[in-house]
């Protein structure tokens, strides 16, 4: 648990090195002519108002290793991708490096960004357009969910409320909290991931090879027994849950190295308070991985086309530029650009409806799969992760229909009756 907290905490620090100049400059221009940017001022009062004795150590360590953060960064990052963005783009590596420190004092974008969003191309016109993991992880999602709510981010509660409401989810098998049950391991190909994990972190797939007998994806071979006693002990560090294994619809099944490919469906309050799609994209699996297909585990994806469902060119996550953009799956060779998501309209008004179910959160990130029979949820994220679907986009969702309704949902919250530090010249907003 304590590893966990440290690289939590660590994460936190990297989102206050980022929003640094973000918020001194939304600072200052409030003091001078007036918050015009509900955004950014919303960022600036948080950044500036550390909850607690944690948030203090962490925002004097980000303003203090920000400078000496920022060049071990843009060296790493620039070491790993500076020829290839060199080759291909012809912007010599000196450029690049004074591009990420104009691009990082003007948006606070950060050297992985510089790359993730593809700023080496026109970065100085585009690079506001898009909305930072600092913005919204640590403090425009927080803003807009209660501290209690519906069981978004817990994976074994979130199944069971959508049974309840019939809404079609992936099914809970066994729940496994460091207790033996009193049933043994199903006999099915069997997927196990932990019950609060992200990104595809902790996961395992083990496939049903004979009677009571499982093999991993690596392929270790353990009896039922034998492998239920390794998972109980590991859930007594991280509570497990054992799901089916599903196998997609055959129209993506030549598009994935074995992992299940899934969606991110991102879905928003629009301003009358019903919940809308405003962007979605699919991921998948290449080479090794056969387990899962998180762009933060090596997967790859493309962004969907709203209107027709059909994929866009696909790409890594993009942190490392070796890959580049292709058309085709890199082990199948069957095409990606063009193809139609199936059930797309279906999976559309499935994460609509199952919205209106969820109706505290403004913003949720869906992750749907598509098996034979249609769309069948995975979970539900109540605070998602905007960089894998941005990756894909020209310009950023501050520049879309979500950046509007983000900064609608921004001003519309209760606001404390104090004014902060840096606005107390102006009039709190009334709720």
């Amino acid at each position: 648990m304590a590893s966990w907290n440290i690289a939590d905490s660590a994460e936190r620090i990297v989102y206050r090195v980022a929003g640094l100049p973000v918020a001194v400059r939304a600072a200052l221009a409030a003091r001078e002519a007036g918050v015009t940017d509900a955004l950014r001022s919303a960022i600036a009062e948080r950044y500036w108002h550390p909850e607690g004795l944690a948030d203090w150590l962490e925002l004097v360590l980000g303003v203090a290793i920000s400078p000496i953060g920022l060049f071990l960064a843009s060296a790493f990052y620039i070491s790993r991708n500076g020829r290839l963005i060199n080759q291909r783009f012809g912007k010599s590596i000196p450029q690049q490096f004074v591009e990420q420190m104009k691009l990082y004092f003007s948006c606070g974008v950060l050297p992985p960004w510089y790359y993730i969003f593809s700023l080496h191309d026109e970065g100085a016109k585009r690079a506001g357009t898009f909305i930072q993991r600092f913005e919204t992880k640590r403090c425009l999602f927080p803003m807009l969910k209660p501290k209690k709510g519906t069981p978004l981010n817990d994976k074994k509660r979130f199944a069971a409320y959508c049974a309840e409401r019939q809404i079609r989810c992936v099914e809970t098998l066994l729940a496994l909290e460091g207790d033996r049950p009193d049933c043994g391991l199903p006999e099915y190909d069997l997927f196990v991931k932990p019950s609060s994990g992200r990104g595809g972190r902790g996961a395992e797939r083990w496939d049903l090879v004979g009677p009571a007998r499982f093999a991993s994806a690596s392929g270790e071979r353990l009896g039922a027994e034998k492998l239920l006693d390794r998972l109980v002990e590991r859930s007594r560090r991280h509570h497990l849950i054992v799901q089916p294994r599903l196998r997609p619809h055959e129209q993506l099944l030549e598009i994935t190295a074995g992992a299940l490919p899934t969606m991110r469906v991102l879905t928003c309050l629009n301003e009358n308070r019903e919940p809308e799609v405003v962007t979605a994209m699919l991921r998948t699996s290449f080479g090794r991985n056969i387990t899962v297909d998180n762009l933060h585990a090596g997967g790859i994806g493309a962004l969907i086309d709203l209107e027709t469902g059909t994929l866009s060119k696909s790409s890594n996550l993009g942190s490392d530029a070796a890959l580049g953009w292709i058309s085709v799956h890199p082990d199948t060779g069957a095409r990606i650009e063009g193809r139609e998501v199936p059930c797309w309209e279906r999976v559309k008004a499935d994460a609509v409806a199952a919205h209106r179910h969820f109706l505290d959160r403004v913003v949720i990130g869906w992750d749907i799969a598509v098996v034979e029979d249609g769309p069948i949820f995975i979970e539900g994220n109540g605070n998602p992760d905007l960089d894998i679907l941005q990756r894909f986009m020209r310009t950023g969702l501050r520049d879309h229909r979500f950046g509007k309704l983000l900064d609608h949902h921004i001003q519309d919250r209760p606001r404390a009756a104090v004014p902060t530090a840096f606005d107390r010249h102006v009039e709190p907003r009334q709720s």
